[in-house]
């Protein structure tokens, strides 16, 4: 943010106003078999709402939250850090998965924070169809069971419970240009990246060895629903190793993450997690997520520009992700105005997360300087 820091208590006013009509902030979660949202019967502004120190490198999560979260209080929190010489300062929004995936949550923080009224939540009153589940469910059940029956193994996690957090960026046109001149998605452009990013940052597998990765699909908008919460379905990703050339990662991933499969999962998800079972949702992301076979998760968002939040231009935005029990690394890239901003999560005794990446921008702009090498179009 630049421009003169809003006062705590105006911003904790303008939020008070806003925050009844935004209901999953209104949640906190119920530990009972299974977990439940349950509506607490007061919001305490000032509990969540706070000042941060200023610091040179991106809060994490937990050097806000400390042990600050209370359970019996819905998990969200705004923090606002103090004014730099620079005249920036910087607004996070944290808020636990389970309730927002990182769209929700940018939509969330523009609604309590942005030049407009939030409008008046919309809460998920669809009718439920069993049918409509059964056939979401029916409609994955192959990649389910190949992921299932997978013989990919996870690469082994440190098991400490300290987290270190890099980030790194691409100016946005450097992405577009090649998914222009290879007919691929940007977001396809970035998970090639990555994928030989990894291949240089793993441990050598053996040759025709395989690693898979989580890539979030959101199903906001298949099925009756609020904008205001978690809509993701996932979709398992198997990425070339052992020395395949940049070429080969970007066509094997147009292959194994085209529109057409995207499109599927997107369709697939949305439906299945409203109208299915809770016994059929948690077997098809047991499935998909099994912790033996996959751990690592590569997702992507697209923050709205110009965003502006209590009456300010917003200049820079960075995503933050978490990172699940057992996982190596959880990538999240967010791309906003003219930058692409990819923030990696990892245990603490994870090697050399920085040059995971470096080696990510690098294999972009190396992309983006040899794009006639590839067809157009």
């Amino acid at each position: 943010m630049s421009g003169p820091r809003r006062p705590l208590d105006e911003v904790r006013e303008m939020v008070e106003s806003r925050v009844a009509r935004l209901f999953p902030l209104t949640e906190r979660l119920k530990a009972d078999t299974p977990p439940e949202w349950t509506r607490v019967p007061e919001v305490d502004i000032r509990y969540h709402v706070r000042e941060a120190p200023r610091q040179a490198t991106v809060h994490t999560a937990h050097s806000l939250l400390g042990d600050w979260h209370d359970p019996s209080r819905p998990p969200w929190g705004v923090w606002l850090t103090e004014q730099g010489g620079d005249g920036t300062w910087n607004i996070h929004y944290v808020v636990h998965h389970a309730r927002q995936d990182a769209g929700a949550a940018l939509r969330t923080i523009v609604a309590l924070l942005g030049d407009d009224e939030p409008p008046r939540w919309r809460s998920e009153t669809g009718a439920r169809s069993s049918s409509r589940g059964s056939k979401a469910l029916l409609s994955l059940l192959p990649d389910l069971m190949k992921a299932r029956l997978s013989a990919a193994k996870a690469p082994q996690a440190p098991q400490g419970r300290g987290r270190v957090l890099v980030c790194d960026e691409v100016q946005l046109d450097r992405l577009t240009a090649v998914a222009r001149a290879s007919g691929a998605t940007v977001n396809q452009v970035h998970l090639a990246a990555f994928s030989e990013a990894l291949d240089a940052w793993l441990p050598a597998q053996e040759e025709g060895s395989r690693r898979d990765v989580l890539v979030p699909v959101e199903t906001s908008g298949t099925c009756l629903s609020d904008d205001f919460v978690n809509h993701l379905g996932l979709m398992r990703l198997e990425l070339p190793v052992s020395g395949s050339k940049p070429d080969e990662h970007l066509r094997h991933i147009v292959r194994a993450a085209g529109r057409r499969r995207t499109a599927t999962h997107r369709k697939a998800w949305g439906p299945l997690l409203h109208d299915a079972s809770s016994r059929a949702v948690g077997w098809a992301l047991r499935t998909t997520t099994d912790p033996t076979k996959v751990g690592m998760t590569a997702s992507s968002v697209r923050a709205e520009f110009p965003l502006r939040l209590l009456g300010l231009p917003v200049l820079d935005v960075t995503a933050i992700p978490w990172l699940p029990p057992g996982h190596l690394c959880f990538a999240l890239l967010v791309t906003y105005g003219d930058r692409a901003r990819l923030s990696i999560l990892a245990p603490e005794e994870a090697p050399d997360l920085a040059g995971l990446t470096r080696r990510w921008r690098e294999s972009v702009e190396a992309r983006a300087g040899a794009i006639d090498d590839f067809p157009a179009s």
